[in-house]
């Protein structure tokens, strides 16, 4: 089975050839028992793994996110253990079962560095999974492809999205996560996209930025420590409460949200210089993509169908057409 999964440090999106598409907060969090003895909906996942020597049980996704033991990383390198629940869990979620073929992304400004690693270690995973108290499923990962982000967003443009691409000038790519914002800039040679390797990064901003914003505003304006997940609730059409009271952050959250598009703004345009003259397009993806849009001052933005799968759509595509090359089926 073809499996893309794209671990973000906000959320996890994965994608199967049979057609799934998943999509849960990456939260981990202690399992606890139920004093109601599931008299109400529980949202989120109950993941059982077992290997050879362990047996773990955890809550993931959205039933983490309201436990006091909710635990994510915005660590440069994801903790193995906390990364590799969340891949068995939406390898699972995707009806993975037996030998699975896994297509994973990294921001670009790791890729050379963090791949080799990455892929070794994916390619040891094997366990028997439980998610929900579903039938347990042995799941091997046995091949893994590793991809650069962004570079999947454009290919998921060409090969299904309906989106029209320039002709003319250059196209930008802005990708848009929790921690990271890659960038692109490809030249267009004879009506294909060239990238400009030089002009391709990543740069240490993204919706964490926002997120810290509102949580400094929340404390100036209550006194007390802003809860965990304050941007994730707003950006829902939550209300907000403190004592018993609606509390109103909506001026914040956009002045927030603007300064975290101006910033990343500025920092690419700094990069790319005069060269961003000459941009036609900027295609905007990524789960930041849909809280900035109106923010950001990039020409001619638009927008994927789905910004936030449009990584993994694309990591699926070039898994696919990977193993035909390899299997010697493949036309370039």
């Amino acid at each position: 089975m073809l499996v893309s999964i794209d671990v973000g440090y906000s959320q996890v999106k994965a994608m199967a050839e049979n057609g799934s598409k998943i999509l849960f907060p990456s939260v981990k969090a202690s399992v606890v028992n139920d004093p109601t003895a599931g008299m109400y909906i529980n949202l989120g996942h109950r993941v059982k793994i077992k290997t050879f020597n362990t047996t773990r049980e955890e809550l993931v996704g959205e039933s983490a996110l309201r436990s006091l033991t909710a635990t994510t990383t915005l660590s440069r390198v994801k903790s193995e253990d906390i990364h590799d629940l969340f891949i068995l869990t939406a390898a699972y979620l995707c009806g993975a079962s037996g030998f699975t073929n896994l297509a994973v992304g990294l921001p670009l400004a790791y890729y050379r560095f963090q791949k080799n690693e990455l892929k070794q270690r994916l390619q040891k995973i094997n366990a028997h999974v439980s998610v929900d108290g579903g039938q347990e499923r042995y799941i091997t990962i046995s091949s893994v492809h590793v991809f650069p982000q962004g570079v999947g967003v454009l290919l998921s443009v060409l090969l299904s999205d309906g989106l029209a691409l320039a002709q003319t000038g250059k196209i930008a790519v802005i990708d848009i996560g929790y921690y990271t914002t890659d960038y692109l800039l490809f030249e267009l040679i004879d009506g294909s996209p060239v990238p400009i390797p030089e002009l391709c990064g990543s740069i240490d901003v993204g919706i964490h930025l926002a997120a810290r914003m509102i949580s400094t505003a929340y404390q100036e304006k209550t006194g007390a420590l802003a809860p965990k997940f304050l941007l994730k609730e707003l950006t829902s059409g939550m209300t907000i409460f403190f004592n018993g009271e609606p509390l109103d952050l909506s001026l914040e959250l956009s002045r927030a949200l603007a300064r975290t598009a101006e910033q990343i703004t500025q920092e690419v345009l700094s990069i790319w210089v005069k060269q961003a003259d000459n941009v036609t397009q900027t295609i905007l993806a990524g789960g930041g993509a849909l809280l900035l849009n109106n923010y950001l001052s990039f020409p001619n933005i638009c927008l994927p169908k789905d910004p936030v799968f449009a990584n993994t759509e694309g990591f699926l595509s070039m898994l696919s057409y990977q193993l035909s090359l390899e299997k010697g089926t493949g036309t370039p």
